[in-house]
């Protein structure tokens, strides 16, 4: 007998809208917080002026963390640099995801640099050519026998000269 009027009480309770011809409004979900803004990392007026100095003094590794890699090392340095600097940010100091990779154009010019894909020159065809070699004696003017090996290409044109060549008044 308790049961069935437990049973009741529970039907009363939590009536189905459909059935009863009610409209129940649900309270509409709270905007998710939005997180704190995050803090831009101060830098020092040396890393404005220097900023490839200012990472490799900071990710050297006499001064970064012993917990920290290299490579997050420069991954924090460049995210603050980009922060800091915005459009004044060098191409070559983009965060990783930056659509060009960068690196050094001249080898004395510390700043020039060349994005994109590297240019590739024509390669001259460097493929080891067959040789057709022959040992032979050769006697020795103080007496005796010495050992020459000649080469020359396999398919039969002349061998190049080695030595100096001087061009006077064409061939």
């Amino acid at each position: 007998m308790l049961a069935i009027v437990f049973a009741v009480i529970l039907q009363q309770a939590a009536p189905l809208p459909a059935a009863t011809g009610q409209v129940v409004w649900e309270e509409p979900a709270p905007p998710p917080v939005a997180a704190a803004p995050v803090e831009i990392p101060a830098i020092p007026d040396s890393a404005r002026a220097d900023p490839y100095g200012y990472e490799r003094a900071e990710c050297s590794p006499l001064i970064r963390k012993a917990s920290e890699s290299m490579e997050a090392c420069q991954a924090r340095v460049r995210a603050a640099l980009a922060a800091n600097l915005g459009d004044a940010l060098p191409p070559g100091l983009a965060p990783a995801g930056a659509p060009d990779e960068c690196r050094l154009a001249a080898a004395g010019d510390r700043y020039a640099l060349q994005c994109g894909a590297p240019d590739r020159p024509a390669r001259a065809d460097v493929r080891p050519q067959e040789q057709t070699c022959e040992s032979r004696p050769r006697a020795r003017p103080e007496g005796g026998v010495a050992w020459t090996e000649e080469c020359r290409p396999a398919d039969g044109r002349a061998p190049e000269q080695e030595g100096l060549k001087i061009k006077l008044f064409g061939d």
